[in-house]
């Protein structure tokens, strides 16, 4: 008898010993697959810190956020978007913002206009910029999502906040304060009206945290991966919506990637296109938005003839600025439409 309970705890023993082996070497291979995933990463995103991002880029950056110590508010357009560039710019140019936004341009026509009839705002011409219409979803148009994180990522690491914006937008009032005002957070995205867990890929502000430049080199990694994907397709063809900065995006700030802390702002605050599609009941009972997104509509012909439609269009046919509509809309928050 003895030496059958002998036996029983040698077995019982010999089990628990495979069962821990087993467990160790489960728990290691994991941790070392995650390493290896870990230093994927940061390899990849040491690779994009060595990119080719021009020093006029970067020094225009410093100049025009004061050395890092004000917000740089910046955008990325190509020659299509120079008419939504000179309508923004009339609608806000009495906002005291100008000093602090750079255009990062794709042609030398759109550089030189704006610089000619705007000199405060800063400029900077770069290549590999797709001319003409970038349908969203389409190849030229990921591939200048995957050339503005890259640049985006270079100027977060010289320690400057960013507040990323597109020009088919109205502003009604200045957001810069308010989205200023958010504390320990390292940034700060926008909702997208009827989808839950997405946020707009082209409307946020990015404290230069380790976290906010964690994410973004992550982000930066995905959209590379996808330009290599797709850098021999037509530059019209179809990518699939599950592939693109917005989806990268949303799912990188929504799992709280290394630690991230975030703010969602509210549609009611910070509109999209949705908003026009409102009944004009609806939208008297909405407090007034800072902004309001073109978007939720396909072209750069229908987003300009909804917003001349709307008043929401701040440039004369000769090409200067609309005082009478800057009046109505900025000064007085006229903004109900047609």
């Amino acid at each position: 008898m003895k030496y059958l309970r002998k036996s029983r705890t040698v077995a019982v023993l010999s089990i628990l010993t495979v069962g821990l082996t087993l467990f160790l070497f489960t728990y290691s291979t994991k941790r070392i697959h995650n390493h290896n995933e870990d230093v994927s990463i940061t390899k990849r995103s040491s690779d994009l810190a060595s990119l080719n991002i021009s020093t006029p880029i970067l020094s225009a950056a410093i100049e025009h956020s004061r050395g890092g110590r004000e917000a740089l508010l910046v955008t990325l357009v190509n020659d299509a978007f120079l008419p939504f560039t000179l309508s923004w710019l009339c609608n806000t140019r009495d906002m005291g913002i100008h000093s602090q936004v750079l255009f990062i341009t794709g042609d030398s026509e759109s550089t030189q206009r704006i610089k000619q009839s705007w000199p405060e705002v800063g400029a900077v011409q770069i290549d590999g910029v797709h001319p003409g219409d970038q349908e969203y979803s389409r190849v030229g148009y990921v591939e200048l999502m995957v050339r503005r994180s890259e640049i985006l990522l270079q100027i977060l690491e010289k320690n400057i906040p960013i507040f990323l914006f597109e020009v088919d937008c109205l502003w009604i009032s200045n957001p810069l304060s308010n989205l200023k005002s958010y504390r320990n957070v390292d940034i700060v995205v926008n909702a997208v009206s009827q989808r839950t867990n997405v946020i707009a890929g082209g409307f946020l502000y990015l404290h230069p945290t380790e976290a906010s430049k964690n994410l973004w080199r992550a982000l930066t990694v995905q959209l590379n991966k996808l330009g290599m994907k797709i850098r021999n397709s037509p530059k019209n063809a179809k990518v699939s919506e599950s592939d693109n900065d917005q989806v990268y995006l949303s799912n990188l700030v929504f799992s709280n990637y290394g630690g991230l802390r975030y703010k969602v702002l509210s549609n009611d605050d910070y509109a999209d296109g949705n908003w026009y599609k409102l009944s004009k009941e609806k939208r008297m009972t909405l407090r007034k938005p800072y902004l309001i997104n073109n978007n939720w509509v396909v072209g750069n012909a229908a987003k300009i003839k909804r917003a001349k439609e709307w008043g929401h269009w701040f440039l004369t046919e000769n090409g200067e600025c609309d005082g009478e509509k800057i009046q109505r809309v900025v000064k007085q928050g006229q903004v109900s439409g047609p």
